[in-house]
């Protein structure tokens, strides 16, 4: 039997009919689940429960209940757990639902782990609530915007992250990758005697030698003994490999292997060292060659910007000192999604670092490849493409433009379409000829220090990379907050410059603690191209601080289990597929002296609860007393208008 046609129930039919798994209403076919409910009435006890939806996603029985006012979503006990008692069980719907499932996992045989879902709202303002409930555990979890988490392919890893309490998959990647770069900053110190960026150097200039199918590690024998120094068989490879590739210019490899030029001559990385019953550099080379040179390829992770933001940490010239902060993986990857990067698109980073936005885009684009429906040999030439043509960074800092090179190179870009130079002096009309139809930036923060060097704010930065895209294309910018507001006369007549011909689409407040540790609230910003704003135009603001993302103590960021749903919620909303209320999103037309953020256009559009207009009569009628009682009934006479 369907539920009632209601706009909550329709949503969640359709939520779970996206899942494409087999579901049923108020009832169930399966003999174990069908004989636990004949006695799991919210109504009265012993009499036939129904629940609104129920489906199975791999071994989790999934058991929903839905209400149409949000007021009903949840009520907790006075011990702030889920109150099982009735009427409330009956009232609020994800007191239902774990109700239900509790009662089920109770009373069956087969059902051991379930999730109970309490949807409320309408089409329009929906809140999803979950818990985990098996015969020992009741267990409220993350809000969820969507089934997307407990989709099949996703539900084993999400009972491990919001349930069992482990980290997600990319933290656990993220953190093998950090566990061997923190011993290769050891490693590089203590027998390199390197500090600083020479570390990062050294780590490239290796994994590049891997590269040249010449290379053999076992003729790596240290310069005291006969033949050539290991830094001289390194540097050899890599002058080969890049030559045999033709992946770059003649100019360009010569600046690359300048930087590679010191493994050579270093002593002590040439040097037997009796601990280790080799030179430094076979022993870097044998640990990377095992641990670290096939991940790379395989990875949308800045495996190597994650190696340099752990090293540049211990020593003095801190990546931070320049306005250094590298962008989390889950933003470089939310980014390209929200400015629908594709296989057709030419991509800029103006300020690349180690490259971390162009291999997210990359990644996207190979992958729209792969999926093409078009013959295998079309596909070929596509990847060919993307990888040849359509990917460009510029990059200042010598030390970041070698890694974010070698992080191209290594992954198969196969022109390194990379340039080291000045965002600000480049021929804006040469790289708009390229094509550019994509830009990504995390410009370097806080460099407008004084007034002389007030272009080297954010906003600023913007400005500038506006002038690369032709007409249409849009650029996708995380920046500090203040940045949206305008922290000086200069950032302000900047913003007006920028609407005067380009477009404002969207800007979304992110999490707080998104660079964790910095001290950055920041927020994205997304701009089309030569289209002057319009006085009518509508801009998206989105309080995007709930993104599933929270601190824990000894780990910093990871996700809490729904930053998938979320992550979807957001790109569904902004594309018109959801709806949300203005708590999430306000639509605005905008001026220049605006602050253009969530905060400054925000308004409450949700219609009071009977009980909330009843706790805020109370709670005046609580302070007209306390008031009148101290003497001051005055303040709520009437002003008769006399004096």
């Amino acid at each position: 039997m369907k539920n009632e046609k209601s706009g909550i129930d329709q949503y969640i039919r359709s939520l779970i009919e996206a899942l494409g798994v087999s579901y049923e209403e108020q009832a169930s076919t399966n003999v174990d689940i069908k004989k636990a409910l004949k006695t799991a009435s919210k109504q009265k006890e012993g009499n036939i429960g129904k629940p609104e939806f129920l489906f199975f996603s791999k071994e989790f029985l999934v058991v929903i209940e839905d209400k149409a006012d949000t007021s009903k979503s949840v009520s907790y006990d006075e011990n702030g757990d889920i109150d099982l008692t009735r009427p409330i069980i009956a009232d609020y719907a994800l007191n239902g639902a774990v109700h239900y499932a509790r009662h089920i996992v109770n009373n069956s045989l087969s059902v051991e782990k379930t999730f109970a879902i309490g949807a409320s709202g309408n089409s329009h303002s929906n809140e999803i609530k979950i818990a985990y409930v098996d015969k020992e555990t009741v267990k409220e979890l993350p809000n969820i915007n969507n089934l997307e988490d407990i989709h099949p392919d996703n539900i084993e890893e999400f009972y491990r992250v919001t349930v069992l309490g482990e980290l997600p998959r990319e933290e656990r990647e993220l953190r093998e990758v950090n566990k061997l770069a923190s011993e290769m900053h050891e490693d590089l110190r203590n027998y390199g005697s390197l500090e600083g960026e020479k570390k990062a150097t050294v780590v490239s200039a290796i994994l590049l030698a891997l590269e040249e199918p010449s290379f053999n590690i076992d003729r790596l024998v240290s310069s005291d003994r006969k033949g050539a120094k290991d830094g001289d068989l390194i540097f050899n490879a890599i002058e080969v490999y890049l030559e045999n590739s033709g992946i770059i210019p003649y100019a360009k490899r010569g600046e690359l292997l300048d930087q590679f030029s010191f493994v050579r001559s270093d002593i002590t990385l040439n040097s037997l060292k009796d601990t280790l019953g080799t030179s430094p550099l076979k022993y870097f080379t044998l640990k990377l060659k095992e641990n670290l040179k096939d991940k790379i390829k395989h990875s949308d992770m800045d495996i190597l910007g994650n190696f340099y933001g752990e090293f540049v940490k211990y020593g003095g010239s801190d990546g931070n000192s320049l306005g250094i902060v590298l962008t989390p993986r889950h933003i470089t990857n939310l980014m390209v999604d929200l400015i629908d990067v594709n296989y057709n698109d030419y991509v800029l980073d103006p300020a690349c670092g180690t490259g971390a936005f162009l291999i997210a885009s990359m990644n996207k684009m190979l992958k729209q490849a792969e999926n093409d429906e078009s013959n295998v040999e079309e596909v070929e030439k596509k990847i060919i493409d993307i990888k040849q043509n359509r990917l460009f960074g510029i990059e200042l800092q010598q030390k970041l433009f070698t890694i974010a090179t070698t992080n191209m190179i290594l992954r198969g870009d196969g022109k390194s379409n990379l340039r080291r130079d000045d965002m600000f002096h480049v021929d804006k009309e040469e790289i708009k000829s390229k094509g550019i139809t994509k830009l990504l930036i995390n410009p370097p923060y806080s460099q407008a220090k004084t007034k002389e060097l007030h272009h080297l704010a954010e906003i600023g930065f913007i400005k500038e990379s506006l002038d690369m895209i032709n007409y249409g294309g849009q650029l996708c910018a995380i920046v500090p907050q203040s940045t949206m507001v305008g922290k000086r006369k200069e950032d302000r007549l900047k913003k007006k410059e920028i609407l005067e011909n380009h477009t404002l689409k969207t800007v979304i407040t992110l999490n707080k603690d998104t660079f964790y540790g910095v001290g950055v609230n920041p927020c994205i910003a997304i701009f089309v191209a030569g289209e002057p704003h319009p006085e009518n135009k509508r801009v998206n603001f989105v309080n995007f601080t709930d993104d599933g993302f929270t601190v824990r103590k000894h780990i910093g960021l990871v996700g809490d289990g729904t930053e998938k749903s979320k992550k979807e919620h957001l790109l569904n909303v902004l594309n018109d597929y959801e709806d949300d209320d203005t708590n999430f999103i306000v639509k605005s037309t905008i001026k220049w002296d605006d602050e253009w953020l969530h905060s400054f256009y925000y308004f409450n559009d949700e219609i009071p609860t009977e009980d909330e207009f009843k706790s805020v009569m109370a709670d005046y009628l609580s302070f007209e007393f306390n008031m009148k009682s101290q003497g001051k009934g005055y303040l709520f006479n009437q002003d008769s208008g006399e004096e």
